[in-house]
């Protein structure tokens, strides 16, 4: 059975409505069935309504052990009631945006970490990292001993407590991720900086570790001085007034806010300056750090700390992270401009600010501050800068909280849980998959009630025909070549977690050496095990073992996408995790590589169809070069693993290379310099054959001979009727299936006086299926006529010395969509087969052609879902001009929307291969329209200014779903919840763009934005 439980070992119940009236009726509904099934339990109900509901807007969570717990909450849920086992939304759930405060030092003590550390794996887990990074570069654990308590194994001095602080904040991060709240941001007090920075990824674990203890290794040259620190609380004025009036050395070394301030100087200046302060009735108290912190005094270390680390840290700046890391020495996030040794000198000499750092980061969004510490110390201080971060003044205040991880007293995890629960119930994102710690099959609970859904009508019936619905204009077809560009500048991800999959046992000497480089990149890797109930992974790389050219690709193939036994890699990954698979061999990047390896090179476009079937995980590659030993570059590796934002990269001699499509340059050489003696088209009765057999006889071709596997239909019979009567070309059908090797031995005899001098592939063998449908059988059948069937041509059928040979692929190959991982597969191949004839000396080009207009395996209705992505079907004989008569070459031509293609292709990480066709989003017309924009940031439920933005946008909306009115569409819940499909988000991009000229994010819209969050995401996008 499925078990799900909060970190204090209680059990999670859920009920969520859309209004509190409904989460009444929930809990009433619930309590009834209770009372009715008396056997059963807690956990039987957990399960139930985690795998049947969504969490909606108005919130209860039960925190209970047993039953009677549970009939006690959950009737208390249903009459509006106060229970302790009971966290409610105050308000409604709404995305949140979390950032992880850090304090500095002075809340230390010995045994601090010990309770989290018994009882948190994750504490437990991520404190041992810190520990054996500390251990291998220092030789000693005392910073563990103190962490943990151990009398008579630690030393009280700076160096042991700022390491066993940094161990100590890292593992109650890791204790909140594991739990199901990341941060959106970091925010560093001091010390509390180099916690807030590994978290981030601005900088390694093991970066932080060395920097944390030579940095107190420093200070700890200052302590003996006979220094202190103090809090004051009192506004700056009075405390340098304070200051004025001693004749000892004290400074003003730190603003936590404008009243809590903090002086630091010689010991005997600070006593009396706490003990004049509280004499005036001011709060004052000395607090635990020995050296003058924050003052000019650090200067006599500034040249020691100017040659920080020299080369042992993992790199001399900090990097780029989608984690902003924002620290109290500036105020501000820390970018990759600044140097880690001129960066730590000021974290020790300046005055910290930390109110600024708060200030910055509740301005730029976050809303929701999590203190990482055993004990509450900067929580006022955080309250009192939030009153200085600006507001619209016509705008509802902002619902911004401040929630503590636990308490100095705690004696387990029930002060934990409860600042869990709060957050988790008021994000509606909070991940509750978090809490599942055991899976398995359970049984549906028999007569459980129905979820309780709002009886106010969201929209009437779909209008027969509620707007006149013209088919858009299709853009003309462009030809796109494949374009690798090195990758000089890029962002990295935080450190990952991954999980290393040889799922053929023959990748383990690479396996080996990535979890070595991982650990000196700051990451963690480890081989993937089925067997293990749990994993602690990011990220998933699949590797796949290097292949001779001439291997059975066929066979391969089938394993891969048949067997399929690196799936539940996959399958274990959370939601927005990558998974990567690394090939060998399997592009050409540079002009040194050879031709592609038939499997390595096709593999990884049926592996992109995979990744839009499972839409919750972005699926990437990663191509090693084929001359390359795979162990002596992992490091190299690993971090192009932790590249940012692409989804197709190659590594080539150390360098990170990127696959791009962009514009063909035009050319003078084309197909109509062919010799058009005989042309033979495999699939030629087909529609894609027709249309090249029309469009050569018009060129004048001598003979054209259309090999069908059937001879083809009635209706082909008709139209080839009518292109002879329009042209003079000898045209012949001959009856031939290219998988037969007889049939083409005899065709081959038939036409030895008359060698082929124009050979066009374009036969189609369309197997749509989904990955967990695909067999053995379903393989070959692909790969029929597409590629064994080519194979037996080229190899039996005479051809003329200069014969060109014309590969019929598809965009697929690219781009490939739901049901086409195999039809990727195979055509990829063909685009391979043109380099290999190539290669061979044979004059071979491959084509991937879009969507066609004429019928053909997509239907109508495969024509609306590839119009909703931006792909449009393409008039034959504007493609086939486009394609045959500007270059002869390798391209691709296609009929797109660009900017709407990338933004689909985004919601599965493809985005980056079609960037630099994608449109720039256009300028506002008017100020007043950049005015009404910014007026969006106004939520839908309160009353909006007549004409705004926001307004207009819902009033489309009402228009495209049929609604009674726009006030019945609730602005918080995803669209497609309230059933706006893909062909309605393309209507309502068209109102917007014809309307109120703007570009809407249809992406967003698709991967479960509300209207709420795609108001705000294009009022940002128009600055």
């Amino acid at each position: 059975m499925s078990e799900y439980r909060l970190p204090d070992g209680t059990i999670p119940v859920l009920l969520s409505a859309d209004t509190d009236d409904g989460l009444r009726a929930e809990g009433a509904a619930l309590l009834s069935y209770l009372e009715q099934h008396p056997p059963v339990c807690p956990d039987r109900v957990a399960d139930m309504i985690f795998r049947t509901r969504v969490a909606r807007r108005r919130r209860a969570l039960a925190m209970v052990t047993n039953r009677a717990e549970l009939l006690g909450a959950v009737r208390a849920i249903a009459t509006g009631a106060e229970d302790p086992a009971v966290v409610c939304t105050v308000g409604t759930a709404s995305a949140r945006r979390v950032g992880f405060v850090f304090p500095g030092q002075g809340s230390q003590r010995p045994g601090m970490g010990r309770l989290y550390y018994e009882i948190s794996p994750a504490f437990r887990t991520k404190v041992a990292e810190c520990a054996a990074l500390f251990e291998e570069r220092y030789g000693h654990v005392q910073p563990l001993h103190y962490l943990l308590g151990n009398e008579g194994r630690f030393a009280d001095v700076v160096q042991v407590v700022q390491p066993a602080l940094l161990f100590q904040m890292i593992g109650l991060a890791a204790m909140w991720q594991a739990a199901g709240v990341d941060p959106a941001a970091t925010i560093g007090h001091s010390q509390g900086e180099l916690s807030a920075a590994a978290v981030s990824g601005v900088m390694t674990l093991r970066d932080s570790v060395l920097v944390v203890t030579h940095r107190a290794l420093l200070v700890a040259e200052m302590s003996p001085g006979g220094y202190s620190m103090a809090v004051l609380g009192m506004d700056r004025e009075e405390c340098e007034a304070l200051l004025a009036r001693h004749s000892g050395w004290a400074e003003l070394s730190v603003v936590n806010s404008p009243h809590i301030l903090a002086i630091s100087g010689d010991r005997a200046t600070i006593v009396d300056t706490v003990a004049t302060a509280r004499a005036r009735g001011r709060f004052a108290k000395e607090i635990r750090v020995a050296y003058p912190a924050h003052t000019s005094m650090v200067v006599e270390i500034g040249r020691k700390v100017g040659n920080f680390m020299g080369d042992e840290l993992s790199s001399c700046h900090f990097v780029a992270t989608d984690i902003p890391c924002y620290g109290a020495t500036l105020g501000t996030p820390l970018t990759p401009d600044l140097q880690h040794a001129e960066y730590w000198y000021w974290n020790l000499r300046n005055r910290v600010r930390f109110d600024r750092a708060v200030v910055a980061a509740a301005a730029d969004g976050i809303d929701t501050f999590i203190e990482v510490a055993e004990h509450p110390m900067l929580q006022l201080a955080i309250h009192e800068n939030l009153s200085l971060v600006p507001q619209d003044p016509a705008a509802p205040p902002r619902d911004i909280r401040v929630i503590g991880t636990s308490l100095r007293t705690a004696t387990g995890l029930s002060e934990f849980t409860r600042n869990l629960a709060t957050i988790a119930v008021h994000d509606r994102n909070y991940r509750w998959a978090a809490l599942r710690t055991a899976t398995g099959i359970t049984l549906p609970l028999r007569d459980f009630p129905a979820t309780r859904m709002n009886p106010k009508k969201l929209w009437a019936a779909y209008p027969a025909d509620p707007v006149e619905r013209s088919a858009p204009s299709a853009p003309p077809p462009q030809r796109l070549v494949e374009s690798w560009e090195r990758l000089d500048r890029r962002s990295l991800v935080p450190p990952r977690r991954l999980t290393l999959v040889d799922h053929t046992g023959r990748c383990g000497d690479l396996a080996a050496a990535l979890v070595i480089a991982a650990d000196r990149h700051g990451a963690t890797a480890s081989v993937f095990d089925v067997d293990a109930a749990t994993a602690d992974f990011d990220t998933a790389v699949i590797l796949l073992p290097p292949l001779a050219q001439g291997a059975d690709t066929i066979a391969e193939v089938a394993t891969f996408f048949a067997e399929r036994t690196w799936l539940p890699a996959v399958d274990r990954l959370r939601p927005g995790a990558e998974c990567w698979l690394v090939t060998i061999g399997g592009e050409a990047v540079v002009d040194s590589d050879p031709v592609p390896q038939l499997f390595h090179g096709s593999v990884s476009a049926g592996f992109r169809g995979v990744g839009v079937e499972r839409t919750g995980v972005l699926l990437r590659h990663l191509d090693l070069a084929a001359t390359e030993a795979g162990p002596d570059q992992a490091a190299k590796i690993i971090a192009a693993l932790h590249t940012k934002g692409t989804n197709e990269i190659a590594l080539r001699a150390g360098k990170v290379h990127v696959k791009r499509l962009v514009r063909a340059p035009r050319a003078e050489d084309n197909a109509a310099g062919a010799d058009l003696g005989h042309v033979v088209i495999i699939g030629g009765t087909g529609q894609l054959g027709l249309r090249f057999c029309e469009h050569f006889a018009k060129a004048g071709a001598g003979r054209i001979t259309l090999l069908s596997r059937t001879g083809g239909s009635d209706s082909a019979a008709t139209e080839l009727r009518g292109i002879r009567a329009r042209g003079a070309s000898d045209i012949r059908t001959v009856r031939c299936d290219v998988t037969d090797a007889d049939a083409v031995r005899r065709f081959a005899g038939d036409c030895a006086d008359r060698p082929v001098t124009l050979l066009i592939h374009a036969a189609v063998n369309y197997v749509d299926a989904e990955l967990t449908d695909i067999t053995a059988d379903l393989v070959a059948t692909a790969a029929g006529s597409k590629i064994v069937g080519l194979a037996t041509v080229l190899r039996s059928v005479p051809r003329a010395a200069d014969c060109r040979v014309l590969l019929c692929s598809s965009v697929a190959a690219t781009l490939s969509g739901r049901g086409q991982i195999l039809y990727a597969v195979t055509n990829r191949m063909l685009d391979i087969t043109a380099r290999e004839l190539r290669e061979q000396g044979v004059d071979s080009v491959s084509l991937q052609w879009g969507l066609w207009s004429v019928a053909g395996p997509l239907d109508a209705a495969g024509f609306a879902r590839t119009e909703s992505a931006g792909v449009y079907p393409m008039d034959p004989v504007e493609a086939i001009e486009v394609g045959l008569t500007q270059q002869w070459g390798d391209a691709v031509v296609l009929s797109a929307d660009w900017q709407l293609l990338n933004e689909v292709a985004g919601m599965y990480g493809q985005a980056e291969v079609f960037s630099s066709m994608a449109l720039a989003p256009e300028p506002l017309a008017t100020p007043v329209m950049a005015e009404s924009i910014a007026a969006a940031s106004v939520p839908s439920d309160t009353p909006a200014h007549e004409g705004s933005f926001s307004t207009r946008m819902l009033a489309e909306l009402a228009k495209v779903m049929g609604a009674d009115s726009a006030e019945s569409i609730d602005g918080s819940v995803p669209l497609v919840a309230l059933g706006l499909d893909s062909l309605q988000a393309l209507d309502l991009r068209k109102r917007i763009k014809a309307e109120l000229d703007r570009d809407l994010p249809v992406a967003a819209i698709l991967g479960g934005a509300s209207l709420d969050e795609v108001v705000l995401l294009m009022a940002e996008n128009s600055h």
